[in-house]
């Protein structure tokens, strides 16, 4: 009989189910770039000229050749404009900004001066690398550095433990010159005029400037000691009367007096061999008053100054909550004195120390400075450790409406001993609106190379899930040694995102449908369309009549794959089986088929 088989079958919109989609995750490792498509290190370094200038600049480039200044340029506008320290640029009100990631508050995302970088190729990405999959470990030289992703975008250093740091929460004040070098070419700046960013209360301030240069910061105890390498961060240095940051009077400087629980922690490197006394911190010599002016029939705004006692003098008559200096000896002792009064009695605690030498363009070695009101009682910890004299505040009022002055007491009205500080170097100004802890003092005063929790995070770093790009830049100088951490020996494993599309068809075949295999090998041509014995239809070609074997129905077909097309009998998909099924004739058949994409 001449070939009539069913070849198409439409399928009911019922039996078809579209699956929830759901995430499936990669795993990824990288040992190193080598002939790896699509994978990029780099390093990027700041600089202040434009890079597009023709002139002879010497510009510091990559092994792919890329100028390390344009990446640094496009890690900081496709990222950080809007970073930790460079609060002008944060403008959440107006969208200026939109990177990934911040609008997440618990993302620390500051980019230093020199950062490394690497780029992942989307093909192991997806659609972004799984929060919280990213590890990083390296060696830089001896030193092994493990960082993990906390999930939030932050790249974190197990080695720095966060449980003893000081409370975030209660942080009044924060001021660190580690985002001036946007100012010059980095680290480098001499005569800085101009306004410096500080947090108060978690609100993002501006503060006076006059006569700050900016260079290398604190020094990190270990094996980075007495190294060129083993500098953190960067440093205001003071130079005289007229060198000053000046933070205006606000109403929470109200609260230093003797039954408020305070903090302040702050970093100095003196100046060698520099025999006077010094105001650090301050608050009396500045106020802005109002007054009327005959001649404007106006009221108006003026600086008045107010001369300031030795740091070392009787503070009896003069109202403030807190005065913090240092006196020096021929011999390099260091006093650092804390002055407190009501206006008619004053309490003066000190604290002395000897200082020494890391390296002469430095001065002294750093110290941590912390005054903490407890209970009523003041005390002096240097490098973590409470020594010299202690006492209470006088009971009263020691608040004043005079401006915080970090470096003099005014901006220039007094000289001599009570100039202020002469090449003497500050870093990160801390205030709390409690008694910090025996160990969060540690903490703030912890400066080693690997463990050093100064800045008060373990962060080393960021990694952008959306563009498969990892960042690791940081004061601390064990990430910056060498060429770079991911230009060293290192090992990177994340997870890359994938959405699956799960879909389904259910495909009825009735027992009426189907029947008849379209194998050609079990068909043959007939002369003059003729049916032919099981003998003579040996050795014909393939034609349009089924052999004697498939029409007797002592051999039935069998499924092996499931086509399925579209309305124009396009063939979209093929489902194979994994053996083959008998198609019977007295039964009806289902097959569910599955695919995902």
């Amino acid at each position: 009989m001449p070939i009539t088989p069913t070849v198409f079958k439409t399928i009911k919109s019922s039996d078809v189910h579209y699956a929830q989609p759901f995430k499936a995750y990669k795993n990824y490792k990288l040992t190193s770039i080598g002939s790896a498509s699509g994978y990029v290190t780099q390093s990027a370094v700041y600089a202040d000229f434009r890079i597009d200038y023709d002139g002879e600049i010497s510009y510091l480039t990559n092994p792919d050749g890329s100028n390390q200044h344009i990446i640094w340029k496009s890690l900081d506008h496709r990222f950080y404009k809007a970073g930790k320290y460079n609060y002008k640029t944060q403008a959440v009100e107006h969208k200026t900004y939109a990177s990934e990631h911040f609008l997440n508050v618990n993302t620390e995302r500051t980019l230093f001066h020199s950062a490394s970088t690497l780029s992942i190729p989307y093909n192991d990405v997806g659609e972004r690398i799984k929060p919280g999959s990213a590890i990083v470990s390296s060696s830089m030289g001896v030193v092994e550095i493990t960082l993990k992703d906390d999930g939030e975008g932050n790249l974190r250093d197990s080695a720095i433990a966060t449980s003893s740091f000081a409370s975030s929460s209660r942080e009044l004040l924060y001021l660190t010159f580690n985002n001036e070098f946007r100012q010059f070419d980095a680290p480098y700046g001499t005569n800085f005029n101009g306004e410096i960013p500080y947090r108060l209360q978690k609100s993002h301030r501006s503060a006076t400037t006059e006569n700050i240069d900016i260079n290398y910061g604190v020094v990190c105890t270990g094996s980075f000691e007495n190294a060129s390498g083993g500098s953190s961060g960067l440093s205001g240095i003071f130079s005289g009367s007229d060198s000053y940051v000046r933070i205006p009077h606000e109403d929470v400087f109200n609260r230093f007096g003797k039954h408020d629980d305070w903090t302040i922690s702050f970093y100095i490197s003196k100046k060698n061999n520099d025999v006077r006394s010094k105001p650090i911190i301050t608050k009396g010599g500045v106020i802005e008053e109002t007054y009327y002016d005959n001649n404007s029939d106006q009221l108006k705004i003026r600086t008045k100054e107010i001369t300031m006692p030795n740091i070392a003098a009787d503070y009896s008559n003069v109202r403030t909550p807190f005065i913090i200096g240092v006196s020096s000896s021929a011999t390099n002792n260091e006093t650092y004195h804390f002055q407190a009064s009501n206006g008619t009695n004053a309490l003066h605690i000190s604290s002395s120390t000897i200082s020494t030498t890391t390296d002469p363009s430095l001065g002294t070695s750093w110290k941590n400075i912390i005054v903490r009101n407890s209970s009523s009682l003041c005390q002096i910890f240097v490098d973590g450790i409470s020594s010299g004299t202690s006492g209470s505040i006088p009971n009263g009022s020691t608040a004043n409406g005079a401006d915080v002055m970090l470096g003099s007491f005014t901006t220039s009205s007094m000289t001599g001993a009570n100039a202020g500080l002469y090449d003497d170097r500050l870093a990160e100004l801390r205030m709390y609106d409690y008694a910090v802890e025996d160990d969060a003092i540690t903490s703030l005063a912890n400066r080693h190379y690997l463990s050093g929790s100064l800045y008060q995070t373990n962060v080393a770093g960021n990694i952008f899930y959306r563009s498969g790009q990892l960042v690791v830049s940081s004061p601390m100088p064990k990430y910056n040694t060498g060429s770079g951490l991911f230009a060293e020996s290192y090992t990177t494993s994340w997870k890359g995102t994938h959405t699956i599309y799960d879909n389904e068809v259910l495909v009825r075949v009735p027992k009426g449908n189907f029947n008849t295999t379209v194998n050609p090998s079990t068909t043959y041509t007939a002369p003059f369309d003729t049916s032919l014995t099981k003998a003579q239809q040996v050795g014909r070609a393939p034609g349009n009549r089924y052999k004697s074997i498939f029409e007797s129905g002592s051999a039935y077909p069998y499924i092996t794959s499931v086509g399925l097309y579209n309305d124009k009998y396009q063939l979209l998909a093929v489902a194979k089986l994994a053996q083959p099924i008998q198609k019977r004739n007295d039964i009806d058949m289902n097959f569910l088929i599955r695919w995902d994409y």
